[in-house]
């Protein structure tokens, strides 16, 4: 009873120093975390006051300057405590641990005393009830030998027997079943070799006895003591050492309180003022004066002129997507003279992007290109084509977009390349009744070698009214329609490589530069008279526009 008392008062006492850990602990992280929140608020606020640039100024200023300071030092006297509380939480932390263990091993100990007390005690108990037992089969034996021995003289055998004690009676009874019939000297035998068990029994009985006596006389007087002692020892040892640890906390906790009070009003005024002495310092009145004096020879005189206006200066592709100069479904003349060129720029430059990329494409202006990048191309064209750069790796990739680009700029132009007027005159050349002959475009007969002179006459006539009628048109028609014919006779110089020759070409191009009229019942017929007037300019390219 006395130990277990003592072992649980010294788990309480463990208890109050893990209690106190744990609260020192916390107690650290307390301050470790107000620490840094005025130490990160202190130099926020000194940093805003260097980035002003007039903390040197005004009193106002430098006193608010020094308060900051002296926060900044409360900030660090703070984490100082933390540190002391953190080595303080884990010594006692480390202290507990240890005289946990102690107080394990002594608790082990009682324990194994106990249990080897225990264990000699139920070998005694068993020692004891084998002595007993043997000391029954004897005692019967006893009564037996006796009452076979009395047998022959009644009367002494009554007499006999009436002093035995009647106790023994009941453990008697059952001896005459078990040794029914047997001899005297059986029963003597029997009884000599039953002595003997309950001597050794007896002597085996009382070593044992003796035996567990010494341990428990050892345990009792000596053992128990000693881990009562130790016991008592640890408890008063770990109070004494919590009542330390307790007290270096107050003493810790008033320093760092002290060092907070010295800090906001120092003892000695060598050390400079306190917080209220500095708010005391302010002068507003001076910082005023000060101010004011300081802006009058800083200022000039006021310019009250009127604010001129100025314009917003947008980025180059703002002012593109703002501005976009459209060359799609715009009439041709508007365009160049906007531009200020003497052919549309889409043209220069996809044919100068076919001529040296794509003379060698077979089929070109025959393929098509990929959709997206052919829009894409007129998206951009159709915002700035000086802007439009064709030298880039897309567009040579696959020339045929270029191309595409190009037959579509020239469909969607109003009223076409050649306008209505010089557009009929020049297919009037090519009469329907024409289309099936045998003649080509340039009017000869070729399935006969011998050429007439009429037929050189109609060639002739051919090629003057056509001239007549370009020579007719608008400048920029006449332009853009000449330097088209230039390009499209180069592509044919490469019929071999690009399979273009001016059949090919003029089936592109004819309905392109003289497209159909609204008229579905000689649409077939219009587009093959296009197709035989684009390929006999093609054929006399250099006549035709020479005369122009």
């Amino acid at each position: 009873g006395g130990l277990a008392m003592l072992l649980e008062r010294s788990r309480q006492s463990l208890n109050s120093c893990k209690e106190t850990v744990i609260f020192l602990k916390n107690r650290a992280k307390v301050e470790e975390d107000y620490g840094r929140s005025l130490q990160k608020v202190a130099q926020s606020t000194l940093k805003m006051i260097d980035r002003s640039g007039n903390h040197s100024q005004s009193t106002q200023q430098a006193a608010w300057q020094r308060l900051v300071e002296v926060h900044e030092t409360l900030a660090s006297n703070r984490m100082k405590f933390s540190i002391t509380l953190s080595e303080m939480s884990d010594y006692l932390s480390n202290y507990v641990k240890a005289k946990e263990s102690v107080r394990r091993r002594l608790k082990e100990t009682e324990q194994r005393y106990q249990k080897a007390i225990e264990e000699s005690e139920t070998s005694l108990e068993k020692a004891r009830a084998k002595y007993e037992m043997q000391s029954i089969e004897w005692e019967k034996l006893l009564v037996k030998t006796s009452k076979t021995e009395n047998n022959s003289n009644p009367g002494t055998m009554q007499s006999s027997a009436m002093s035995k004690t009647k106790n023994v009676s009941n453990a008697v009874s059952g001896i005459f079943g078990k040794h029914k019939g047997m001899t005297q000297e059986s029963l003597e035998r029997l009884g000599q070799e039953a002595g003997v068990k309950t001597k050794m029994a007896n002597e085996s009985y009382k070593r044992i006895l003796q035996q567990t006596n010494t341990m428990r006389r050892d345990f009792y007087d000596v053992q128990l003591p000693k881990i009562l002692a130790s016991v008592m020892g640890l408890v008063e040892e770990v109070d004494q050492f919590l009542k330390f640890s307790l007290g270096k906390y107050a003493y810790t906790y008033e320093s760092a309180v002290l060092a907070d009070a010295i800090t906001l009003k120092p003892i000695d005024m060598a050390a400079g003022p306190g917080m209220v002495e500095m708010v005391g310092d302010i002068d507003s009145k001076a910082d005023l004066d000060a101010y004011l004096q300081a802006a009058a020879k800083a200022g000039g005189r006021v310019n009250r002129a009127s604010i001129p206006y100025r314009e917003y200066e947008m980025s180059a592709i703002a002012r593109l997507y703002a501005n976009p100069k459209h060359i799609f479904g715009v009439p041709l003349d508007v365009q160049l003279e906007r531009d200020h060129h003497q052919v549309p720029m889409i043209l220069a430059k996809c044919t100068e992007a076919v001529e040296t990329y794509g003379l060698q494409n077979e089929g070109i202006y025959r393929q098509s290109g990929q959709s997206s990048q052919v829009n894409k191309l007129r998206t951009e064209f159709d915002l700035d084509a000086e802007q439009v750069d064709l030298s880039t790796s897309s567009c040579v990739s696959d020339i045929n977009n270029v191309a595409s680009v190009l037959k579509m700029y020239l469909r969607e132009l109003p009223s076409g390349l050649v306008p209505p007027a010089q557009r009929s005159v020049m297919l009037s050349y090519f009469p329907t009744d024409e289309l099936d002959s045998n003649g080509d475009a340039n009017g000869y007969d070729t399935a006969h070698a011998n050429y007439n002179r009429d037929q050189d006459l109609a060639l002739a006539q051919k090629i003057s009214g056509l001239a007549d009628a370009i020579r007719s048109l608008p400048a920029p028609h006449k332009n853009t329609l000449a330097f088209l014919f230039a390009h499209l006779d180069k592509v044919q110089a490469f019929q071999e490589f690009n399979m273009m020759n001016s059949e090919n070409l003029s089936i592109v191009f004819g309905p392109t530069i003289f497209p159909t009229v609204n008229d579905p019942a000689n649409a077939a017929l219009d587009i093959r008279r296009s197709a035989k007037l684009v390929k006999f300019i093609l054929d006399n390219r250099r006549p035709i526009f020479e005369a122009v």
